[in-house]
C-alpha cells in the first residue's frame, strides 16, 4: 500500500513537504486504504484462531484422536518443563520459526495429551535403553538407534507443524473469514 501512495505521491502537482502536499498525500493514503479494503471485502480471523482451527482439525486425525487417558500430576510436571524432546527433528532438520499463540486451554491439554501419549512407549524404549540426553559416548549403532525412536515422537511441535501444513486455510477459501471466533469452531 505504501508503494501505491508513493507512486501515486510522485505525480502530484503541489510543492513537496508543503501542508497542501501533506494533505494531498493523506488523501491518497486514505484512497489506497479504501482500494485495500474492496480488495479484500471479508475479514479474516486472527492467527491464533487459525491456529487453534487447524489444530482441532488435525488432533480429529484418528492418529491422535485418542480416546487417551488424563495426564497423571507427574506427567503434567514433566511436561511443564523446559527444554526439547530427545533428538526429535521430526521433519524439521533445518530448523522452525517459533510462533506464540494465544489458544484455549482446553485445546493445548488435548494437544499436550495426545502427544504425551501417542510418543510414551518411544519415550520409554528410549529411557530404557538410555538413549536421553547429551551423551558424547554413544557408539554409531546407539545413535542411529536413538535417531531411528526419536523420528517416531510425536512431540506438541510436531503435530502443530502438521496441523498448519495440512489443515492451514487457503487464502482462497471464502470460508475462512465467516466461520466465526475459535471458540465457536
Amino acid at each position: 500500500m505504501n508503494d501505491l501512495v508513493d507512486e501515486r505521491a510522485a505525480e502530484l502537482t503541489e510543492v513537496v513537504d508543503t501542508p497542501p502536499w501533506e494533505r494531498a498525500v493523506a488523501r491518497l493514503r486514505r484512497q489506497a486504504r479504501m482500494e485495500a479494503a474492496e480488495v479484500r471485502p471479508v475479514r479474516w480471523p486472527a492467527l491464533d484462531v487459525l491456529m487453534e482451527r487447524a489444530l482441532k482439525e488435525r488432533l480429529q486425525l484418528p492418529d491422535l484422536a485418542g480416546p487417551w487417558l488424563p495426564l497423571t500430576a507427574s506427567e503434567r510436571t514433566r511436561l511443564s518443563l523446559s527444554g526439547r524432546w530427545p533428538a526429535c527433528l521430526s521433519g524439521c532438520e533445518h530448523g522452525t520459526a517459533e510462533r506464540a499463540f494465544t489458544l484455549d486451554e482446553k485445546v493445548v491439554l488435548q494437544l499436550r495429551t495426545a502427544a504425551w501419549r501417542v510418543s510414551e512407549p518411544v519415550l520409554k524404549e528410549l529411557e530404557e535403553k538410555n538413549l536421553i540426553g547429551p551423551q558424547a559416548d554413544l557408539s554409531e549403532e546407539a545413535r542411529e538407534e536413538r535417531d531411528r525412536l526419536a523420528a517416531k515422537l510425536y512431540p506438541s511441535s510436531r503435530i502443530a507443524r502438521e496441523a498448519v501444513e495440512d489443515h492451514w486455510p487457503d487464502p482462497q477459501d471464502d470460508q475462512v473469514a465467516g466461520a466465526g471466533a475459535a471458540g465457536e469452531i
